[in-house]
């Protein structure tokens, strides 16, 4: 079919604490201060395990109290976005029952029913209410044999911006696309999971957006899969060696080659910044005391992404600015929202038609104090941080 790849227009679901029920739509809450920054979790929580209904449970219970440090149901994470992979179908509406999820979040998507007609188990996306959604879309594999699909969400963030060079308006607002997915299994799918990831790489780099990132299950189990990311136009957001990356082949100790299964990867695009993932959810289990067990057999992933706006002529090109904007940041750790670990360019495939140059530039001394300026804007502004306040929601 033609359209067999085509992306389909699904709806968020998001609840309505007076009627006791999941509405289709994304939710009307208002943040006072559009995020500059989202944290992304990607989880695959094994949809092969028996007790799925407890075990996405315990995962999101983990999420909430250990990753997001809230201690209540009541308590509103920092702006973010949760990638599940993995999750049955029987079990989704141990999702949509959390009151955790209920207050804060929107459901990406709604009903297992945007998933393919035959899948048994898919991705779902989770992204707080404090995030404008501004479209959310599905893409059904058509050269999956396990059925397996990606899911987009495009949200608005604000954009850091000089406000020396290029005053605020609506262009320091900006809109990042989140990919959740599951790629094929098995050693010889290496094919199949090339065109999946292409199919999704394509879709990040669609015009009128910043950027995008992708999370998931990417089953590099594969010599051929080492070079994957890169062969679509894609950056890996893991700047380690390989084998301390690994997600997978400890819960338990797998019989077979441990590997990194699960990825954060992203578009080469200037100004998009991605810190290195953290592994979480090492030897996390859930049930009693004399029978524990492990919630998944994937450890999970989390990063921070933020968006620098450049407001000068995107004509005028020069790869040195990045390393004076990353300098910067990283003179500035002790501000929150410049949080990063690496610099984009070490992750530039070698030879890559893909690179894209960094600007704007009048010189490179005007750039340095641009940026100096930049920073100085951002340490004596407010937070937008709003995790620790308490809400009036049940």
């Amino acid at each position: 079919m033609a359209d067999a790849d085509a992306h389909r227009e699904i709806l968020p679901a998001h609840y309505i604490a007076e009627s006791k029920q999941w509405l289709p739509g994304p939710s009307q809450d208002r943040a006072e201060h559009m995020p500059s920054f989202i944290r992304v979790v990607s989880w695959n929580i094994d949809c092969m395990r028996p007790e799925p209904d407890l075990r996405l449970d315990a995962a999101l219970s983990y999420i909430q109290h250990q990753v997001f440090k809230c201690r209540t149901y009541r308590r509103r994470p920092e702006p973010c976005s949760i990638l599940l992979q993995g999750v049955l179908a029987t079990a989704f509406d141990t999702i949509l029952n959390n009151k955790w999820v209920q207050n804060f979040f929107v459901v990406i998507p709604s009903t297992t029913d945007a998933w393919p007609k035959l899948a048994k188990y898919g991705t779902v996306t989770l992204l707080s209410r404090s995030i404008r959604i501004t479209k959310s879309t599905s893409l059904h594999f058509s050269c999956s044999e396990s059925q397996h699909h990606a899911i987009f969400v495009d949200v608005k963030l604000s954009g850091l911006v000089d406000t020396v060079q290029a005053p605020s308006s609506s262009q320091s607002v900006v809109t990042l696309r989140i990919a959740n997915t599951h790629l094929d299994p098995l050693p010889d799918g290496a094919p199949i999971r090339e065109k999946q990831l292409k199919l999704v790489a394509g879709a990040l780099m669609q015009d009128g957006l910043f950027g995008g990132i992708v999370g998931g299950d990417f089953n590099a189990i594969s010599p051929d899969d080492s070079t994957l990311v890169e062969s679509v136009g894609l950056w890996d957001a893991w700047s380690g060696d390989d084998e301390g990356g690994f997600t997978w082949g400890y819960q338990p100790r797998s019989p077979l080659t441990p590997g990194r299964l699960d990825k954060l990867v992203y578009t080469p695009r200037p100004g998009l910044f991605i810190d290195t993932p953290k592994k979480i959810a090492l030897g996390k289990k859930y049930g009693k005391l004399t029978q524990r067990r492990w919630i998944s057999d994937h450890y999970a992933l989390l990063t921070k992404v933020q968006c620098v706006y450049f407001a000068s002529d995107a004509s005028d090109h020069d790869l040195s600015d990045h390393g004076h904007v990353q300098q910067g940041l990283r003179e500035q750790r002790n501000i929150e929202t410049c949080s990063l670990d690496h610099p984009l360019v070490s992750h530039s495939p070698p030879h890559s038609k893909y690179v894209i140059p960094l600007h704007p530039g009048t010189n490179s001394r005007s750039r340095r104090k641009a940026w100096k300026r930049l920073l100085r804007m951002k340490s004596s502004s407010p937070s937008v941080e709003q995790h620790s306040d308490e809400t009036r929601t049940l």
